[in-house]
């Protein structure tokens, strides 16, 4: 895909916005041809650099990564192994969340609104400027039977919110957040273990958590519930740029502009967000 930012100029990236990417091909040999060709585009359009993301076969010409990890549960020994193989710590606050008496609720576009208060107003607190609701809604139009959000709530009200797609036997969740507010209650741990649960009664094999770099927060929350996650390998071609691209908020230069983001009222942050946040990768 190539996508071009005012601010970041143009790339060549596969996949933007997801976790995984790369040449989709039978052999290396057509697999390294992929990758020639998507140089070549990104030559001809004067790009500043290409990335591939968790590419599964290496190709030696270009420059590689390895500090991002995919989290991938797997389902198939049911419930009851599943839950017995979980750390500690993540089963004692999926109790706490439980003594609290949240509670959590999976359906459809009914639960949109709530999912992105929550959504919306955490990505703010970040930070980060957050997706058009449209985005979402556009997913439940196209992709109804495969789409679902999960609410967990406390007597009545939502505290926190998850974005979780299927496709055959493999679910994720891409998006999800919580109101800091009730942290303290263990929202998060509750809404997972029960998504967990309903994908496997829908059938499900896998559970995507999604990838985390080394060491973040989100890495040692996810490192709860898989013990042994995948080292991914994001590979890069340079153009223009003498370092590696970081277009990540740990990235010093955007301290300020994460800042003045952090301050901004929340309709403000909601109708600004969408315009520059299809405009990163």
């Amino acid at each position: 895909m190539l996508m071009k930012s005012p601010i970041f100029g143009k790339f060549l990236i596969s996949l933007p916005w997801l976790d995984y990417g790369g040449s989709l091909a039978s052999d290396d040999q057509v697999a390294a041809s992929l990758v020639d060709f998507a140089v070549a585009i990104a030559t001809r359009e004067k790009c500043r650099f290409m990335e591939l993301r968790a590419v599964s076969r290496n190709h030696p010409a270009l420059i590689n990564t390895d500090h991002r990890f995919a989290f991938m549960l797997d389902l198939t020994p049911g419930e009851e192994a599943v839950w017995k193989a979980l750390d500690g710590k993540a089963k004692n606050q999926v109790r706490k969340a439980l003594k609290s008496n949240l509670e959590v609720r999976i359906g459809g576009i009914e639960n949109l609104d709530s999912f992105y208060a929550i959504f919306s107003r955490n990505m703010r607190d970040l930070g980060t400027p957050v997706w058009p609701k449209r985005l979402f809604a556009e997913q439940f139009r196209y992709f109804e039977d495969d789409t679902e959000i999960a609410l967990a709530c406390l007597s009545e009200k939502p505290v926190a919110a998850a974005l979780l797609i299927h496709y055959d036997d493999y679910s994720t969740v891409p998006s999800a957040s919580s109101n800091r507010k009730y942290l303290n209650l263990s929202p998060n741990n509750i809404l997972y273990w029960e998504i967990i649960r309903h994908c496997i009664r829908r059938g499900s094999r896998r559970f995507d958590f999604g990838r985390s770099s080394l060491d973040t927060g989100t890495y040692r929350f996810k490192n709860q519930w898989v013990k042994d996650p995948t080292r991914q390998i994001w590979q890069y071609k340079l153009m223009t740029m003498d370092d590696l691209p970081k277009l990540d908020p740990s990235n010093p230069k955007f301290r300020l502009a994460i800042s003045i983001w952090k301050r901004l009222p929340l309709p403000i942050a909601n109708l600004l967000g969408p315009r520059i946040a299809t405009k990163l990768p």
